[in-house]
Order: C-alpha cells, then structure tokens, then sequence
C-alpha cells in the first residue's frame, strides 16, 4: 500500500496510521522486537559504558570524600535533579494526554511511558544524596518538626515515585508483553513471560485495562508534583539563606513539565528517524506536542517573573542578596542562557505557524529546552551546595560560582548514559508501537464516501 495522507478538517492531516490493518501493527509491533539492529545494540552498549564510567567516577569523587564537603556532591545532585526534570516528567505528558482522549496520542504514550524505567538511577542517586541534606534544626525549611526530617519523607516520597512510575509502565505494557509472549520464541520469552502472567486478555480485563491504566498515570501525577515541591525546597531553597519564597516550587515543577515533553519530542524524532517509525510518528504528534511545548515555555517566563517581581520591588538587602547571587552576578550567563533556552528561543521559533506546524521545527526546540534545562539545574543546585553556612538567616558574602571538574562532569554524564542504556534495553522486550493502543484507536475508524472522495472517521467511544 503506497503512503498518503488524507486531509481533514481544519488543515490537520491524517496519517497513515489510520490506513493500517491491525494486522500491521502487531507485525510492526513483532518485528521491532525480533529484530536488534547493530545500531541499536551499539548505542546501547555505548550508553552502558558512559553509565559505568560514571559510576567510577562517582565512587572515585564523592563517596571517597564523604559528605564533610557537601559542594563536591553538587553535580550528583545536578545529575539526579536533572533525570528527575527529564525522564520522570514525561510519563506525565502520557497521563496528560491519556486523561484528554485524543486519538492521535495513542503512538505517543509507550515514548513517554517509556523513560519511567530509568527512575532507579534517580532513587539510588537520592539515596546517596540525604547525607548532604543537614537536618532541620537551626535553619529554615519546610519541615516543622518532622521526626527525621528531611530524610525520611523524602525517601518515602522518592520510593513512593519509583513504585508508581514502575506500576504505571507495566500496567500500561501488559497486553503488548502477553502479544511477545504468545508470539516469540526468543531466550528472553521467559522474563516476557513472567513480566505478563496476570494477562489472559479475558473480556473482564480488556474492559478495565484502559480505565486502571488511567487511574496508575494519575496517581503517579498525584506523587509527581509534591515531589518535586519538597526536592525544589530541600535541594535549593533551604540550601540558600534569605532564600524565602512560595512561587519557586511551582516554577520548578512547571519547568519539569516542560524538559519532559520536550524530552518525549526528541525521543519521537529519534524513533522515526532511525527507528523506523515514519508510519506511528507523524506531523499530527510533533504538531500538538509543539504547542504544548509553546505554551510550558510561556508558563516558563509566567512563574519565573512572578517569582522575580517580589524580589524585585521588595529591595530587602537579602532579597537583592539572592537575586545577585542566583541571577545577577554569580550565575549571570547560567542565568542568561536558561533564560533564553527555556523561554526566549522556543517562543521565537513557535509562534511562527509554519516552524510549528512540522516536524524539524518541534525537534529543534526540544532540543534546545533540554539544554536549558541542564543549564537552569545546574545554576540552581551549584548555588544552593556552595553556600558555606546554610544555618544563617540571610547571605551577608555572596559565594563564589562553583566550577564543575573532570568526575563531576563524568558523573552526570554517567547517569545520562544510564538512563538512555535502560531505556535501549527496554525496548528489546517491549514492542513499538504500542499494539493493544494503537489497534485500538483503528478498530474505531471507518471508511466513508464524501461527495467524490473517501474519508476516515474515527470514532470517540467516551
């Protein structure tokens, strides 16, 4: 069958997923699996072996000092900020995009469902993490006599996340792994088979996958976003004495949002370029992904200003203390280019319709707000782990810019590596696209004559 597009209405462009038989997809599905490419095997070995670098680096640096000189920790804990912004936001857009019921986002969600495996780098970074937190006593933070604060509920909340993300992948995988499981004949049938064994595709439970499915993305949501807000206060906030404000978790949550749908973007585009997937992929998901993208980087500039803005006319010396230090003088140019990164650049590129409206334009985008979102967590957490002494009420010395070494930049190198090592592999029992999802939407669609041409219409059974 030759590939076209059908237009519909409103400009949007239908893509050839709807001209597929179910049969094609769980071929697809199949084939991606059966088939592991040198190039994928690769990438992924290289991946693994950044990862273990990175890991040799971070016994070598900060385990062998210890925690009497927390600023030596800062890029473990920019490494561990980061895959928190990145790869545990995007199983939010799933859930985002699952909760409006749209069609189009059916080959979307196992590439943002996707990256929840590698939640076990960011927990065992946080766990080695809490012996930089100090305790609560003699210093402001958010924990108002909490025994074991910080670490104990923080712990809890990131065990909590890491279940749940875990929950929500498999939960969501369930049919597609059964589909391996009773088509393949391969030495990993055995963990394929163990990771589907509840799955018999009874009546009963395809009429509740989709609804349970739901309820496990929300309730990651629900975990998601108080996480944030407590890590926001006890990895930066609390970190910087005069540091009083109610605005910056919501900043950096909604900052999060952003890096993972753009973190999703980039994975699509990968996908299709080398994956093969032209097919799932279309203009229709980097279209509506680009103006999501669009809006995060205006709520982006939104949050950031009316943080700013206290500060700002306020004028109180420790105010204008941290302004310096954060934005002004220390951090300028970090300051700078997350500022232009984030915000500056993608509206200037989206709000042309035509840049928007593709699928180089989304691409270019992402890319360019994951690098700023590497740069923004790095200004934030080099600030709040250089300070000398957090138990003072206010910054009376503004502190020097902390300068990465060679270990600190192999270590979060490491653990990009190894989040991208987990995901290549997870991939090798885990078809794409999602077949249960994606023959779902077709069984929906239909053939229909309009005056001299045919049209697809598809259903919406909510």
């Amino acid at each position: 069958m030759a590939r076209h597009t059908t237009v519909v209405t409103h400009g949007h462009e239908l893509q050839r997923t709807w001209e597929l038989a179910p049969r094609d997809v769980l071929d697809a599905g199949l084939r991606w699996v059966r088939s592991l490419g040198t190039g994928r095997r690769l990438v992924a070995l290289i991946a693994l072996a950044l990862g273990v670098v990175g890991a040799i680096a971070l016994v070598v640096g900060p385990l062998l000092s210890g925690y009497a000189n927390r600023q030596v920790w800062a890029y473990t804990a920019v490494a561990f900020v980061y895959l928190m912004s990145t790869a545990a936001a995007a199983p939010c857009l799933s859930t985002a995009l699952r909760v409006a019921r749209s069609h189009w986002r059916r080959p979307v969600n196992r590439v943002a469902e996707i990256w929840a495996v590698t939640l076990i780098i960011p927990l065992i970074l946080y766990l080695l993490l809490l012996g930089t937190l100090p305790g609560t006593e003699n210093r402001l933070s958010i924990w108002f006599g909490w025994p074991l604060s910080p670490w104990l509920w923080g712990a809890i909340l990131m065990v909590s996340l890491t279940g749940a993300g875990y929950f929500f992948l498999w939960l969501s995988s369930l049919p597609d792994l059964a589909i391996v499981r009773d088509q393949t004949d391969s030495a990993r049938r055995g963990l394929i088979a163990r990771l589907a064994g509840p799955w018999r595709g009874s009546h009963r439970q395809w009429r509740m996958i989709e609804k349970v499915v739901n309820n496990a993305g929300v309730l990651y949501v629900l975990i998601y976003v108080p996480t944030m807000t407590v890590f926001a206060t006890d990895f930066i906030i609390s970190m910087i004495p005069g540091y009083f404000t109610a605005v910056f978790p919501a900043y950096f949550t909604i900052s999060s949002f952003e890096a993972g749908i753009a973190l999703t973007i980039v994975t699509m585009a990968v996908l299709r370029r080398w994956g093969g997937q032209q097919d799932y992929l279309g203009l229709e998901q980097f279209w509506a992904l680009g103006k999501m993208l669009l809006a995060f980087a205006l709520l982006w500039f939104y949050f950031w200003w009316s943080e700013f803005i206290i500060f700002w006319y306020g004028r109180l010396p420790r105010e204008i203390n941290v302004l310096k230090y954060i934005m002004a003088e220390t951090y300028l140019w970090p300051f700078v280019l997350a500022f232009l990164l984030n915000f500056a650049l993608p509206l200037l590129i989206l709000m042309w319709n035509p840049i928007r409206r593709s699928i180089a334009g989304p691409t270019v985008v992402a890319c360019i707000v994951l690098v700023g979102n590497l740069i923004d967590r790095i200004r934030l957490i080099s600030a709040g782990y250089s300070v000398p002494d957090i138990t003072q009420h206010e910054l009376h010395e503004i502190p020097a810019a902390y300068i990465p070494n060679l270990l600190d930049i192999l270590i979060l190198a490491g653990a990009i590596g190894g989040a991208v090592a987990l995901v290549l592999f997870t991939f090798r029992v885990l078809p794409f696209p999602s077949i249960w999802e994606v023959t779902g939407g077709l069984w929906l669609r239909a053939h229909r004559p309009f005056k001299h041409a045919r049209v697809i219409v598809v259903g919406k059974p909510e």
